[in-house]
């Protein structure tokens, strides 16, 4: 298996801000960092087109990372074809500035697999970096979670809070998943509608609200440490014992 991640952004490029669930601004580079090194592969931090194309030389990465002011104008890309003819299926995410669109689309024709546009929601970043290491067979969708004696290992679908086995659902097991990829930040349900059930599923409102009231039946009760809240009017979010409801 491929054993690093490369991280590519132009020297000198302006960080973007994220807003984050405590409404507190956090750096765009920092939020890429951190979701990078959250999938346990080594990270590669690349500058300059001539490290790319050694980089790229040496087969060894499972995915790239390009932080683009424009997502389709790249020298780059030619960089990335010919690592592809040489049978180095290497799958892109670009990050831009530009919102999706004309953007998105020159992206995705010159090469990307993936885009997402500033701010940044470090839980999407997260699972969409997981996709693609995923879908590319580089990895099994997503790693072993863990939070406040619970404990999630996605290879056998196995959900465990203090010692016993919760016996979830698959469906209740990728919502537990995604809402624990992103502990401390507020999920609303149009964010988990999207991410877990699919971009294009449609649904009755309380979808979200009734396969949370069955995760709380199973994580929760019983435990005088809840880690299932609701935040009133923006959606739920799950936290550790020792973080503030």
């Amino acid at each position: 298996m491929d054993e690093s991640i490369i991280w590519f952004f132009p020297e000198g490029k302006e960080e973007h801000e994220v807003q984050r669930a405590s409404h507190e601004p956090a750096s765009g580079r920092a939020v890429i960092k951190s979701a990078l090194h959250d999938t346990g592969l080594s990270v590669v931090e690349i500058t300059d087109m001539e490290s790319l194309r050694e980089r790229l030389a040496q087969r060894e990465a499972a995915l790239l990372l390009a932080e683009l002011p424009d997502g389709g104008s790249w020298e780059g890309w030619d960089r990335i074809a010919n690592a592809r003819e040489n049978g180095n299926d290497l799958p892109v995410l670009v990050i831009s500035g530009l919102q999706g669109g004309e953007a998105a689309e020159a992206a995705f024709r010159a090469g990307a697999n993936d885009y997402m546009a500033h701010p940044l929601h470090p839980g999407e970043l997260r699972c969409r970096v997981e996709n693609l290491l995923a879908l590319t067979k580089r990895r099994r969708a997503g790693g072993t979670l863990k939070l406040g004696g619970l404990r999630l290992e996605p290879s056998r679908r196995r959900a465990v809070r203090d010692g016993r086995d919760l016996k979830l659902t698959a469906k209740e097991f990728a919502l537990l998943y995604y809402l624990v990829a992103n502990s401390g930040e507020i999920c609303s349900r149009e964010d988990i509608l999207r991410h877990v059930w699919g971009y294009h599923f449609h649904a009755g409102t309380n979808v979200t609200d009734v396969y949370i009231r069955h995760l709380r039946l199973k994580v929760d009760k019983g435990h005088r440490q809840k880690l299932i809240h609701t935040v009133r009017g923006a959606g739920y979010v799950v936290k550790a014992p020792d973080m503030a409801p």
